[in-house]
């Protein structure tokens, strides 16, 4: 067995692989298995070398689907399997062990072989030929349950260590390969067996801890040991797991999170116990909010807060109990701010998350009174010493102006005008700029509000809640933002068009009730100064003496996000979406049925 480990496999003309796809019956205790297993196999590395390993095991692929119907071979194989991780999870010593070797050898090749039946076959198919009996008799248990409860132990109780490393990841490759029976179907997931078989496991609690835990360990590969039997193995497995991501990405943790995302979104009725036990898992919650932090450039990453977020109370409260909330909303801010580079559906949970974060009051507090030094990314111009809430306020404004004119996408815009109803109550010490970009928006709203074209229903709702907007931060902060009332003289005529216009009369009353009062404060002073600075130091003056009580009372600002009635319809396709994108696994989207 030794002598083989520097032997690479030539998929196309190995005798032991033409053997095993072959019309010859081979038992599980045979022999062979020992040396088949015992091959260096050397996985792709990336998504393009999966597809192009594909195409060379393609005639291999279809020898197996003719002929082990009656030879049993990938059951076999499944048996042998099963021996080997009773044997690895039994063993004392990890380290240098045999056994994840051979584990490993044998379970990506049973991945290749079972992802090719899932995208050319029925599930029933799939399960037919992993079910086929061996030596003509029927276990006492099913095949493919087995296998299920195999993967799902080898997650839960192997340990992990470097020799085992990439074994963690090929046994979540399995489960992804098994439940991508979704994509090639137009049955939904809870009527499929395999699915059945994961949501029916007695071990699911303890699975969606174990993969949320290596999640947040974010384990890093092992780098190749120099002067061992298994050197060339493991330098082909530090190139397959580190692939084009880089040596500093956890591979482990990547694949983890795509597997909680599949299962969690997946089944949603009438339980799901990977759903249930995301939404109350309160272990670690600091170390997995730093993973997350540390990783949200990352798409999965933010869907994986989403939920999160949106389901899981525990974490919700302890992350607003941070004082340190810029290091989850600044790289949040530069996603949305980076939108024409990044999938529309990454900031569209970008954004989800935001307005969820902004229903809380404490938490706009906390973002307007975080000062930031610079913001280096955003490159539009230099801000310094500006608040995360202005921040905000800049990055959402954009996205709605870039919206409109690009995209036109209601519900983008609508998730960024409520976010900023959210906090307009809480507008605090308003950077000069920030009131430029606000006010500036509702110039471009205007402008476009007047062409009348198709589309004046969803630009005057847009113009109704910018109106509000300023009307709260003016009716609840006024004296706290000057340099908003500044920017509302200087830009006085901007509002002129609206005042007799019914759907805006009402708010837009207190608008033009401060900038009457300001206008007539500055106009009494003696000499009218064009100078910034004598000009705000009179409006603070000013501000001073502002009669809160004229203004009319508006109901406080309270927009709450609401899942869509069937969220799977959206959350499925996106999640085998980033599946296939990020696995480093291919599958041929041509054939997908759900997607």
């Amino acid at each position: 067995m030794g002598t083989s480990a520097s032997q690479h496999v030539d998929y196309a003309t190995n005798e032991y692989l033409i053997r095993f796809v072959g019309k010859e019956s081979i038992s599980p205790n045979n022999p062979f298995w020992n040396r088949f297993l015992s091959f260096t196999l050397k996985p792709p590395a990336t998504r393009t070398d999966d597809e192009t390993l594909i195409q060379k095991i393609l005639p291999m692929c279809e020898a197996l689907r003719e002929n082990n119907l009656q030879t049993g071979n990938l059951a076999s194989l499944l048996h042998v399997l099963f021996n080997l991780s009773s044997q690895l999870l039994g063993s004392a010593e990890m380290e240098n062990n045999m056994f994840s070797w051979q584990t490993f050898n044998g379970l990506f090749i049973v991945r290749c072989f079972t992802k090719y039946l899932v995208q050319t076959g029925k599930e029933a198919d799939l399960i037919r030929h992993i079910e086929t009996k061996v030596n003509g008799k029927d276990g006492d248990e099913s095949v493919l349950n087995r296998y299920v409860n195999t993967l799902i132990d080898l997650i839960i109780y192997m340990p992990l260590v470097d020799l085992t490393y990439e074994l963690h990841v090929e046994t979540i490759n399995c489960l992804l390969v098994l439940l991508s029976v979704q994509l090639f179907t137009t049955q939904s997931a809870d009527q499929l067996q395999i699915y059945r078989l994961m949501m029916e496991n007695d071990r699911a609690e303890k699975l969606s801890i174990a993969l949320v835990q290596r999640y947040v360990q974010q384990p890093k590969p092992p780098p190749p040991p120099g002067g061992s039997l298994l050197l060339g193995f493991a330098s082909d497995v530090w190139s397959y797991l580190t692939g084009a991501q880089g040596p500093e990405t956890s591979t482990l943790a990547n694949q983890a999170v795509l597997l909680v995302l599949v299962l969690i979104n997946h089944c949603s009725n009438p339980r799901n116990p990977y759903r249930e036990t995301l939404c109350s898992y309160s272990d670690n919650l600091g170390n997995l909010l730093t993973s997350i932090c540390a990783t949200l450039d990352r798409e999965e990453t933010t869907l994986f807060l989403y939920h999160l977020v949106h389901r899981n109370l525990n974490f919700k409260t302890y992350l607003l109990s941070r004082s340190d909330i810029e290091s989850l909303v600044l790289p949040m801010l530069c996603s949305v701010y980076n939108a024409p580079d990044n999938n529309c559906h990454h900031v569209y949970m970008s954004l989800i998350i935001l307005l969820i974060l902004t229903e809380d009051p404490l938490f706009n507090k906390t973002i307007h009174s975080t000062m930031l030094k610079s913001v280096p990314w955003y490159t539009e111009r230099m801000v310094l010493d500006i608040s995360l809430g202005g921040l905000l306020i800049l990055v959402t404004t954009r996205t709605v102006q870039y919206n409109l004119l690009k995209m036109r996408d209601k519900y983008l815009h609508t998730n960024c005008l409520a976010a900023l109803a959210n906090m307009s109550s809480q507008f605090y010490q308003l950077h000069p700029y920030v009131c430029q970009r606000l006010i500036g928006l509702f110039q471009v709203l205007a402008k476009t509000h007047a062409r009348a074209n198709s589309e004046q229903a969803t630009v005057q709702e847009a113009l109704r809640i910018l109106l509000e907007v300023i009307n709260s931060c003016l009716s609840h902060q006024l004296i706290h933002n000057t340099n908003l009332v500044y920017t509302l003289l200087y830009k006085r005529q901007v509002f002129e068009p609206f005042q007799q216009d019914p759907a805006f009369q009402d708010v837009i009353q207190n608008i033009n009730m401060v900038i009457d009062f300001f206008t007539s404060k500055l106009e009494k002073e003696e000499s009218q100064s064009t100078d910034v600075n004598v000009v705000m130091s009179r409006v603070q003056q000013a501000a001073i003496q502002w009669p809160t009580e004229r203004l009319k009372k508006f109901p406080e600002l309270k927009f709450k996000y609401v899942e869509e009635d069937k969220p799977e319809e959206f959350f499925i396709p996106y999640v085998w979406s980033l599946v296939s994108q990020l696995s480093n696994m291919y599958w041929d989207s041509a054939l997908f049925k759900q997607c």
